[in-house]
């Protein structure tokens, strides 16, 4: 019986034995494993620019995690070899400005110009995808410069110590492109007897009412159209005397009135007329109106003011201008004329 009984006890002691030993050599056997998933988002690639550098990658191991390593190094992406710092780079500024994943995080004082440690307590990580962010980056100076980051997990605070996960990503700044582009201001006016509503073509400089009477109103119309990519957009002007002969005129309507036979007159207006029959409403897609003294059927007036204008940026309007004369039986004879100038002013 006592025979048997140290032999289960041997027996016993083996198995524990050698479950120890199988648990020092899985001790032994740990390295880190790689991160998975890993990818790296800058803000701006442009050399010497401060930026946002947004790191993604996920977690390989369940253990316990109180540091984050990312090391900046120009020469090679090998985590625990020499690293050299690319030129111009630092991350002695850098914040963390977000976090998922794992959480809990802030920069850790160990950092340096070209590694940044994140802390927290340490607690349980477990696989599954992370994101940081780290603010107020300073770009390497030289252009085309690849930058490889060597990215690290600690259970220790401070990153020192076995590391649990790694792996790393790479990114590379870049000159600027500059792209230049100019566009011209213009302002477009064609004026004649009769206008293309977009001034392709214009035809047409004098007008005839032929022989005025006193029991009938003369009228006749011309065209003008105008765009502009003037933000204050464009005035137009007409500018010129009352129909004369020689020291003889037939007075112009400085006030808006209607149409009177029998009554010396010289008038115009921007619209459709009843009476008489003349003119049309303006034509197109701008933003160009009658002004005030020239906007309402019927009604006509010519003091060389503004007749239309555009308060912005406009394509093409066109207008037709009505011109009416009526005399009175005591007009002097004569051949009466006038030149009437169209002007177009914006600002720029």
């Amino acid at each position: 019986m006592s025979v048997s009984i140290r032999t289960k006890i041997l027996s016993s002691s083996m198995a524990s034995l050698i479950i120890v030993v199988s648990l020092l050599n899985l001790a032994h056997g740990v390295k880190a494993l790689a991160l998975s998933s890993r990818s790296v988002a800058v803000g701006s690639s442009k050399s010497s620019e401060v930026t946002s550098h947004r790191f993604d990658f996920t977690l390989s191991t369940m253990a316990t995690m109180g540091s984050i390593e990312f090391e900046y190094c120009e020469n090679n992406p090998f985590v625990g070899t020499a690293c050299s710092a690319p030129p111009g780079l630092s991350l002695s500024g850098v914040a963390l400005g977000a976090q998922s994943g794992e959480t809990g995080f802030s920069v850790d004082g160990s950092s340096t110009a070209n590694k940044v440690v994140l802390t927290r307590p340490s607690i349980l990580a477990t696989p599954t995808a992370v994101s940081y962010t780290l603010t107020n980056a300073v770009n390497p100076s030289e252009n085309n410069k690849t930058v490889y980051v060597r990215i690290s997990t600690f259970s220790t605070v401070d990153g020192t110590g076995p590391r649990t996960d790694s792996g790393a990503v790479v990114f590379s700044t870049a000159s600027g492109i500059s792209v230049d582009g100019f566009v011209p201001p213009y302002l477009t006016l064609c004026v004649g007897v009769t206008v293309d509503l977009t001034c392709q073509s214009a035809s047409g400089t004098q007008l005839d009412f032929g022989e005025f009477s006193t029991k009938q109103t003369r009228s006749l119309t011309s065209q003008f159209a105008a765009a502009t990519n003037d933000p204050g957009g464009y005035s137009m002007f007409v500018a010129g005397p009352t129909m004369t002969s020689g020291s003889n005129i037939i007075p112009a309507l400085a006030t808006s009135s209607s149409s009177q036979i029998g009554k010396s007159q010289f008038g115009m207006n921007l619209r459709a007329n009843s009476n008489p029959s003349v003119g049309s409403d303006s034509a197109g897609v701008g933003t160009a109106v009658p002004t005030a003294g020239f906007a309402v059927p019927n009604q006509f007036s010519f003091n060389n003011q503004i007749v239309a204008l555009s308060p912005l940026s406009t394509e093409f309007n066109r207008f037709t201008a009505s011109y009416i004369v009526n005399i009175s039986p005591s007009q002097s004879p004569g051949i009466y004329n006038t030149t009437l100038t169209y002007i177009a002013t914006a600002a720029f």
